[in-house]
């Protein structure tokens, strides 16, 4: 995906290693198989533009420096099948050591700390489907780069939640059947899953703990991306608006007598946000969020649809164990090993300010992830940044120099070590 593209493209490119010596590991067919899983009409909320060479920076959705998405797949909001066609564009013309098909099944390090056992097994189709094992693969470092999507929070929300279909799994809003849903999480997620059932004369009903169109924030990982409100207001000035109810928290999923589902949500505490003067208020525009019920009944015929976010790789069985955790007791942790727990660490894996995991030396994670401080790197253009750090810190372990490849990934805005910088600069006059 993104992230192992990018740090391999990073260790290669910039810094020098051959390109036999980084090996990428794909369970999928290959280069970029999240998000040819996408549904067809998700599209990237960060929008690309060919802006290298004019400033600083460069293409928010690229994975390094010199490439562009908008000029690769001339697109402004990429689909998930053009992002995957960028990254197999990458990965092919810099000739990136791919094996896919293959399942990691295990990550073991060497007694001596200084190496890993990768267990690895095929990935079959048909009647081969299944992992079969194959010889572990050895090596000095590991960058856990598999991000969330497939790894969707389906379980410990609440009773009920089997009977819910995550958005994960839905492969096009148009083809999905039945028109009359309730969607279960008002962010990105619950947003994006609201708009195209609407645009598509779906009806809905969106039940959020948070109101999340309200929300105003110079965070651009709080808020709702700007491309994601346009779509609000697109959809609740169609025929089927979407009703958007909050502060309501799902409290049980259950069958109905006949056929169907009956969603209970219980009303929160009543929440002021702030107001943006200069903004257009989704909540003014035909949506209904003032339900004054204390709890909510509402039966739909379809599955619910869970839009309550990812689990993600990293706490799956395979490299969990290797991570200390935020919440965690952490005997000697300080905040020069990386930030203490507390905020945005709270229930993330807790790094080292190269992003090397706190309790397994040699093991990174790259991607959405990364938490530092208060700071969520949840965008590519913010979790990239974080390449450079990454292949430092490998490089200089195996005995390399790597004073040039840091110089030229500062150049690149692709060697993120001081987040001073990363602080919201947007006021109420913005």
């Amino acid at each position: 995906g993104a992230s192992g593209v990018g740090v391999a493209l990073m260790l290669t490119a910039v810094f020098g290693l051959d390109a036999d010596r980084v090996q990428i590991v794909e369970r999928g067919d290959g280069v970029g198989e999240t998000f040819k899983r996408w549904p067809k009409e998700m599209r990237f909320i960060s929008p690309s533009f060919n802006n290298q060479g004019w400033t600083k920076s460069f293409d928010l959705n690229s994975v390094a420096h010199g490439t562009s998405p908008a000029f690769t797949l001339h697109a402004e909001h990429p689909t998930g099948e053009q992002y995957a066609k960028y990254l197999a564009a990458l990965a092919e013309e810099n000739k990136l050591n791919v094996r896919g098909k293959t399942e990691v099944t295990s990550v073991t390090p060497f007694p001596d700390g200084k190496g890993f056992e990768v267990g690895v097994a095929a990935v079959g189709k048909g009647k081969k489907k299944g992992a079969q094992k194959q010889k572990p693969l050895r090596c000095r470092y590991v960058v856990w780069a598999a991000g969330e999507f497939q790894y969707p929070k389906t379980t410990g929300l609440f009773p009920g939640a089997e009977h819910c279909k995550h958005n994960s799994t839905v492969r096009s809003w148009a083809e999905l059947p039945g028109n009359d849903f309730v969607v279960v999480g008002g962010y990105e997620s619950g947003m994006d899953a609201a708009s195209n059932l609407s645009l598509n004369n779906k009806r809905c009903t969106v039940l959020s703990s948070t109101a999340h169109w309200r929300v105003t924030d110079s965070d651009p990982s709080i808020e709702l991306a700007p491309f994601t409100a346009d779509r609000v207001r697109v959809a609740t000035a169609s025929k089927t608006p979407p009703r958007l109810l909050a502060p309501f928290r799902v409290s049980n999923v259950a069958p109905a007598k006949g056929g169907g589902f009956v969603v209970r949500a219980t009303r929160g505490e009543d929440v002021s946000y702030d107001v943006n003067k200069n903004r257009t208020p989704l909540h003014d525009l035909g949506t209904a969020d003032t339900a004054e019920d204390k709890v909510l009944e509402i039966k739909t015929p379809h599955p619910p649809l869970l839009c309550t976010g990812f689990e993600g790789s990293h706490a799956s069985d395979v490299v969990k164990h290797l991570f200390t955790w935020g919440g965690e007791e952490e005997e000697g942790a300080s905040a020069k090993d990386g930030e203490g727990a507390g905020g945005c660490l709270d229930g993330a894996p807790l790094l080292t300010v190269t992003d090397e995991s706190r309790k397994t030396p040699g093991l990174f994670l790259a991607g959405p992830a990364v938490r530092h401080e208060d700071l969520v790197f949840c965008f590519v253009y913010k979790f990239r940044q974080r390449f450079g750090i990454i292949a430092d810190a490998i490089v200089q372990g195996l005995g390399y120099d790597s004073t040039e490849g840091v110089q030229t990934a500062r150049d690149q805005n692709m060697y993120l070590d001081e987040f001073s910088c990363c602080e919201a600069a947007c006021g109420e006059t913005c």
